[in-house]
């Protein structure tokens, strides 16, 4: 275990002290009142260097709390909170907080021996695709996403709908769903808002498939929320909607059948949060819609758009990962863009200068490159507030929130600006 805390509780900048953060968004904070290393922000991008023996990754996901990753030899390994078993790893050897929750500061391997293709986590759990097509959830299951009857912590990869082959799977707040092979999507968990997809709001511990005959090949989860890409690569959502944003707060309608995205074809991939969604196209063109109050569409304002909106950037991406209130892409030249809430660090750059939303937070409105001068695979934030990026010489690097773990660097902190590399998983 390599978990370090100092009670130290004030932020080095520029040779002056200054108090640790006092107060949090609500919408964001996972445990910003707890001590931290101390942090020292450096203004002037540098380049990082990642040791050799960290390499050896293939991809990377971002739960609430917590980190998945999948090796090159299809094994995954997790890292951060792991309170309600998001980590597959069984009991946690570490603690972290004043709370002393259970948490891994490093990459451990799940139980099961199981290789993936695909890992996607959730905000307290996560499910993944194995190499013979079947689906495992794991974690929180108190409202049965992890998809398991009778029992509301799940502390190791079970599998759901055995003898069922699976090809995609997206983790959400509190709901899971997965691409059958035959195109079909089915959902399980809280059904509120129509989260399901199926025509009303009440949950199941049994995937149930959507109301749609429309067949599709990948799907992404948010809060109450789903969207999936059919194979004729159009947009179909349900579960809660994006309504205005009067007054300063978002409102949300529930939708409880999928329906089609206007607005936008070709779709090669989408992230859906819990309060916006973006989406690329094959020609690598990004788009954001519905909330904006933190400039996490990305298009230079904070108006939100109940229709997708092109993000503000001349790169052309690769991927698009869609956070709580941030967002992030990889364009072609390898390098990451993230625009929206900077709180914790979560976009990668020590202060961008701009502020949004009633409280005022640290922000960006448009695409903002990440400090490091790395060059990336892929990147991925989720219903927390840190990042994780895949480097082309296979290693990790991870930013923002890390109170429990989640950056894989072996501390825990509240706000780490620059990417930090993930150490090499223990044997």
């Amino acid at each position: 275990m390599h978990l370090r805390v100092s009670m130290e509780r004030t932020t080095v900048v520029g040779g002056a002290r200054f108090p640790a953060i006092a107060a949090c968004l609500l919408l964001a904070v996972a445990a910003c009142e707890r001590p931290t290393a101390p942090t020292v922000f450096v203004y002037a991008d540098r380049p990082i260097v990642v040791a050799a023996s960290a390499e050896g990754w293939r991809s990377v996901t971002v739960g609430g709390g917590h980190t998945c990753a999948i090796r090159v030899n299809g094994a995954v390994y997790c890292w951060g909170a792991n309170a309600s078993g998001q980590l597959g790893v069984g009991a946690a050897r570490g603690v972290c907080g004043r709370f002393a929750a259970p948490c891994e500061g490093s990459p451990r391997a799940t139980a099961g021996g199981i290789s993936f293709t695909q890992v996607s986590a959730g905000q307290r759990h996560t499910c993944g695709i194995s190499e013979t097509r079947a689906l495992y959830c794991w974690g929180e299951n108190f409202q049965f996403q992890s998809g398991v009857e009778g029992a509301p912590l799940v502390a190791t990869p079970t599998q759901v709908m055995p003898g069922v082959e699976f090809v995609d799977v997206g983790s959400g707040g509190t709901h899971s769903c997965a691409v059958r092979a035959d195109g079909v999507i089915l959902c399980f968990g809280e059904g509120t808002l129509g989260a399901l997809g199926k025509g009303d709001t009440v949950s199941s511990v049994r995937p149930m498939p959507i109301g749609t005959a429309v067949r599709f090949s990948r799907v992404r989860s948010g809060r109450l929320r789903s969207c999936g890409i059919s194979v004729e690569r159009e947009v179909w959502c349900w579960g809660s909607e994006w309504e205005s944003n009067g007054g300063g707060f978002d409102f949300f309608h529930q939708r409880l059948l999928p329906h089609r995205i206007d607005g936008i074809a070709d779709v090669r991939d989408i992230s859906v949060s819990g309060s916006s969604l973006c989406a690329i196209t094959t020609n690598g063109n990004g788009f954001c819609w519905e909330s904006n109050a933190f400039g996490q569409l990305g298009n230079g304002g904070v108006i939100g758009s109940a229709n997708p909106a092109s993000v503000s950037t001349e790169g052309q991406f690769t991927d698009v990962s869609a956070g709580i209130i941030q967002s992030c892409g990889t364009v072609r030249d390898g390098r990451v863009l993230c625009w929206g809430n900077n709180s914790f660090g979560q976009l990668g750059v020590p202060r961008p200068g701009e502020h949004c939303g009633l409280a005022g937070l640290e922000c960006s409105t448009r695409p903002i490159g990440v400090f490091g001068g790395q060059r990336f695979v892929g990147v991925a934030t989720g219903l927390g507030n840190h990042t994780c990026g895949v480097t082309v010489t296979t290693a990790i690097l991870c930013w923002g929130l890390g109170s429990d773990g989640q950056l894989g660097d072996g501390y825990t902190r509240d706000r780490q600006s620059l990417p930090v590399g993930v150490l090499a998983p223990l044997p």
